[in-house]
């Protein structure tokens, strides 16, 4: 397996990535000639390294290159303002992935993303920002639920404690976590709703989400398989938010699964 650890400019913001080439590969990036390639977009407080070793599963059993990156603000990429505007999603969504895709010449991509990712990379598919073979979210956002208004207020009354063990990951670890926390608990961020947008969507969608998520519910689930015709959605028992830590192996068979579909279904 080749890693890869590097930066690209976005605008003004040095945004760090991890391609991974599994060694089938490793004459060349495979997507110099336009082969798939699987984006892992990462959670509201997530980061490269936080996606453990899912990355490397995924590049090894699809035996495709797999690049991850931290946006900006989080893991190893520039500082963003202290403040997130409500519409920050959107404009990751729009203006920031599409960069990202380009300057790593990522041209059929397969987007995976978790939690703020996950809803990253659906509202990029619904709005035509980027063209993907397909989309797979772990506990995605599709609008705002009072369970997830709880879970973060609850996870700030250990905010020193969770600060600290975001250290290992993140460069500014504080801010990234206020900056998350305090856009979220916004009175106009709780009419954040992308529902309108899921109709759009017309490659296929694969949606996974933990029966004990603290943050949503299973509507989350049902609401995207409801309003996207290629959409299938299942339930993960014994499992949290972080479903790649809960169910790591579960997790990695309906991915692969999904990749080879996508491969199969589009070439």
């Amino acid at each position: 397996m080749n890693v890869e650890d590097g930066r690209i400019q976005v605008d003004t913001v040095g945004i760090a990535y991890r391609r991974l080439t599994p060694e089938c590969s490793e004459a060349g990036h495979p997507n110099s000639d336009g082969s798939p390639t699987v984006v892992m977009l990462h959670e509201g407080l997530g980061s490269i390294t936080q996606w453990r070793d899912l990355p490397e599963v995924l590049a090894r059993q699809c035996g495709l290159e797999v690049v991850a990156y931290d946006r900006g603000g989080y893991g190893r990429s520039d500082p963003l303002p202290a403040n997130y505007s409500d519409g920050f999603m959107e404009r990751e969504a729009t203006n920031v992935l599409p960069a990202v895709l380009e300057g790593l010449a990522v041209r059929r991509p397969i987007l995976i993303g978790h939690s703020d990712g996950a809803s990253i990379a659906l509202i990029a598919a619904a709005l035509g920002s980027v063209t993907p073979l397909g989309v797979a979210v772990i506990a995605p956002h599709t609008f705002i639920e009072e369970i997830c208004i709880e879970g973060i207020r609850a996870l700030d009354t250990e905010r020193d404690k969770v600060i600290s063990g975001l250290a290992r990951h993140h460069d500014d670890p504080r801010l990234a976590f206020e900056r998350w926390r305090d856009v979220w608990l916004t009175d106009e961020f709780r009419h954040w709703d992308i529902r309108p947008l899921l109709e759009r969507i017309v490659c296929g969608v694969l949606v996974l989400q933990g029966d004990g998520d603290q943050y949503g519910t299973d509507a989350q689930v049902w609401t995207i398989t409801g309003k996207v015709n290629s959409a299938t959605g299942h339930i993960l028992d014994d499992c949290g938010h972080v479903a790649h830590r809960d169910q790591p192996e579960q997790i990695a068979g309906y991915l692969v699964e999904f990749v080879s579909d996508c491969l199969s279904t589009r070439g």
